[in-house]
């Protein structure tokens, strides 16, 4: 059985590629140069049938990635339960939330230059595994403090896993049938996300919220064992004192330091500490200046850099980053701010609120949802996403579907504004269907703008710049809220009377969230016009391809 495409020209990878059976396989040379990806063409080829380990790998890959994304937006749906469970303060709530997201921002590029180094697959199922192990650890907490720390550790490997699944995708498929493939991985997140709060609501009402955790374990396991047995991905073979001599130290303490700094000054201004306060102003002047830093000494100081500068040398990988990051923002904003509106300005219950955010979950990541029967728009969502991705495989283009993704997102964000307590079911859902459609685009074409640009060597680190920039965006979003949890809780001791004026003033603040985010939206919009009408036909590959022939590759080693 052959094996795929390889665009490597000197690893060893490259070697074993041409040596095997498999006539039709070619090598692209000269990619250690920067010149542009446009120069990386090949002649069209028929992609050759996939062997069962490879569909075993893309499976275990969405699998682990359902359980991860849902992990990510579930816990937002049980603070309550959780914190009257464990008698923790509105201020620890918001950190079981938001320590999660710190963490699995600040490793995903490590995880990029990591896997450059020691290989995707183990760097993977490390990753997995201390997601298990987190896991473990927050569904044993006895306190709030052990929780928050819990979550770190859960973090730090759901960012791997997050960002290695799309990389991995990307190693494995040439870059004409990549978008079939990686529609898969984002309908598998995609799934997760729209799971999570209303599976999330459910148990929080009728069972203890350790179950959200402990049904991790199962997932984690058999993802485990089966990437174990099915991926087997070349990789230059070299010894473990030049792997290490590679790591870009400097660089990478550098970016752990700033971009900590940065995130932490972000999500507690206006939420733990006021914007005008030093506990917030010192960790975001540090953490702006220290990632000006980590700039000049991954272009003029580090021999092997963490992040080449040479992948932000091109204007529509550029706007695919910036795309990102907006994404992020606008898109996280909703899924902390959403079910609140339900919660807080419909006084909804909480399983309730849960399920009313379907239509819009869309919205949060991908337009996949897993909906409710009663709740009509959930078909031309899930439709959008298909659409786009079916557009992309067919004509290996994505400028003309980038444009009209931005008006959706951005005009839908917009009216967002109208929802109010009362208002009626077309408004509440229906209006959202608009944002979903642009946002269940938008998720997936910034990558095809970065690997559409990108020369082989580097397509690792770019797609996790990608992942890096959105999460880096969705905690820009949470900042821009800052709505205290604990108003929430105090509304209940009100009169009848005033807890109606109440609604509807927390309506009006919810509003201003989607005002700004409706102009940020805009901005995003404007720089789409960076974008080429780039090809998506050719045949490349990382260095890291599949191997489908690994036992004759081992018996050849022998």
């Amino acid at each position: 059985m052959g094996v795929p495409e390889s665009g490597l020209s000197t690893s060893s990878a490259a070697s074993e590629v041409t040596s095997s059976k498999d006539e039709g396989n070619r090598v692209a040379g000269g990619l250690e140069s920067n010149a542009s990806a446009q120069n990386l063409d090949v002649e069209p080829v028929i992609e050759q049938k996939k062997p069962f380990k490879f569909k075993l790998t893309i499976f275990m890959l969405c699998f682990i990635s359902v359980v991860v994304a849902m992990d990510s937006v579930i816990v937002a749906s049980m603070l309550p339960a959780i914190t009257v469970a464990l008698k923790g303060t509105s201020l620890e709530a918001f950190w079981v939330g938001i320590s999660y997201l710190l963490a699995q921002t600040v490793t995903i590029p490590l995880y990029g230059t990591i896997s450059d180094i020691f290989g995707r697959k183990w760097a993977m199922v490390f990753a997995i595994l201390v997601f298990l192990f987190g896991s473990i650890l927050c569904g044993s907490a006895q306190d709030m403090n052990w929780l928050i720390a819990a979550r770190v550790v859960q973090g730090l490997g759901g960012g791997g896993c997050l960002s290695l699944a799309s990389v991995i995708i990307s190693d494995i498929t040439t870059l004409r049938e990549r978008p079939k493939f990686l529609a898969m991985g984002a309908f598998a997140w995609a799934l997760g996300m729209n799971i999570g709060v209303p599976v999330g609501g459910a148990i929080g009402e009728f069972s203890s919220w350790r179950v959200v955790f402990w049904i991790n374990i199962p997932i984690c396991v058999i993802g485990t064992a089966g990437l174990i047995y099915a991926l087997h991905l070349y990789q230059e073979i070299s010894s473990l004192r030049s792997k290490l001599a590679r790591i870009d130290y400097l660089g990478m303490g550098i970016f752990v330091a700033s971009t900590t700094l940065m995130l932490c000054g972000l999500t507690t201004g206006g939420t733990t500490h006021p914007w005008k306060s030093a506990s917030v102003l010192a960790p975001l002047i540090l953490g702006f200046t220290g990632l000006g830093v980590f700039v000049l000494v991954e272009w003029k100081v580090a021999k092997a850099p963490m992040v080449p500068i040479r992948i932000f040398s091109n204007r529509t990988a550029n706007a695919g980053y910036f795309g990102a990051f907006i994404h992020g923002l606008v898109l996280w904003s909703f899924t902390y701010y959403l079910i609140i509106f339900f919660l807080g300005a419909r006084r909804d219950a909480l399983f309730k609120s849960s399920a009313e955010t379907l239509p819009g979950r869309p919205v949060l990541l991908i337009s996949f949802p897993n909906s409710c029967a009663d709740i009509s728009p959930a078909p031309p969502v899930a439709l959008s996403a298909v659409f786009c991705n079916i557009w992309v495989a067919k004509t290996l283009r994505f400028q003309k579907m980038t444009w009209p993704a931005w008006v959706f997102l951005t005009s839908g964000t917009g009216l967002n504004a109208l929802m109010k307590p009362d208002s009626n079911a077309g408004i509440l859902y229906g209006l959202r269907v608009i944002a979903a459609t642009g946002g269940g685009w938008l998720f997936q074409l910034p990558i095809f703008a970065v690997q559409s640009t990108t020369v082989n060597d580097d397509l690792g680190i770019a797609t996790e710049g990608i992942t890096f920039f959105r999460s880096v965006g969705q905690a820009f979003g949470v900042a821009i809220g800052g709505i205290p949890l604990a108003l929430m809780k105090l509304s209940g001791h009100f009169p009848e009377h005033v807890i109606s004026a109440y609604r509807y003033v927390y309506a009006d603040s919810l509003r201003t969230v989607w005002y700004v985010t409706t102009w940020i939206a805009a901005a995003g919009f404007l720089v789409s016009f960076l974008v080429k009408n780039e090809s998506m036909d050719r045949g490349q590959q990382s260095k890291q391809a599949f191997n489908s022939q690994h036992k004759e590759k081992k018996a050849d080693e022998v």
